[in-house]
């Protein structure tokens, strides 16, 4: 976390357990990045260029959050859910989505994850494009998806079109795009994706 292009200014919030650390870790030095854990949080969050909630999907979140979210929801900052330790043994990345949504009432899932045969996360599916984002390898791999995999998202990614259809390229710097991604800082799993959203209020 170095000098900031523009004072760009990145929250990072959450509960102790969603490894707030690691988020902040995989955020450009291009942002000046704030962590705030949930039983602290006194931010002027219309300051900031964005917001990056952090939840775990082994320990879930704290309902100590929603006020905090309602505030950053009002003043219309950009802001994304990064769904953490999705690859711990008990994480479940799509019941952390369901807990999310019921907690915050909005958020989309861009990718939904993909595991090896030792049942670890490896890879992402892009619900736009339907290509595997395979991270394997220890860096991104992009590569299109089989037929077994596209009927098996097809519903998601018909939710998933659905919700961005009168939104623009840069959906997530208007506010009202709010990406509910996985992420591992263990395996280096939504880096990319994290920072390809934040990159968006630098463009704009």
């Amino acid at each position: 976390m170095g000098s900031p292009l523009n004072g760009t200014r990145i929250a990072v919030i959450g509960h102790r357990s969603a490894d707030l650390d690691g988020v902040a870790a995989a955020i450009p030095d291009a942002f000046a990045t704030s962590i705030a854990f949930d039983e602290n949080l006194s931010y002027e969050f219309a300051e900031f260029a964005a917001v990056v909630l952090a939840i775990s999907a082994h320990e879930g979140a704290p309902n100590t959050l929603i006020k905090a979210w309602e505030e950053i929801a009002e003043f219309q900052v950009p802001r994304i859910i990064v769904v953490t330790k999705i690859d711990e043994p008990e994480a479940d990345f799509d019941e952390a989505v369901l807990i999310a949504r019921r907690m915050f009432g909005e958020g989309v899932t861009p990718y939904l994850v993909l595991h090896d045969e030792e049942g670890k996360p490896c890879a992402f599916i892009d619900l736009e494009s339907l290509n595997i984002r395979d991270y394997s390898s220890g860096s991104v791999l992009i590569k299109p998806s089989d037929e077994d995999h596209r009927v098996l998202v097809q519903e998601f990614r018909e939710e998933y079109l659905e919700a961005i259809a009168d939104l623009d390229g840069s959906r997530f710097a208007t506010g009202l795009f709010v990406p509910i991604i996985p992420f591992s800082h263990t395996f280096h799993l939504g880096e990319v994706e994290l920072t390809s959203y934040l990159n968006e209020v630098l463009e704009g």
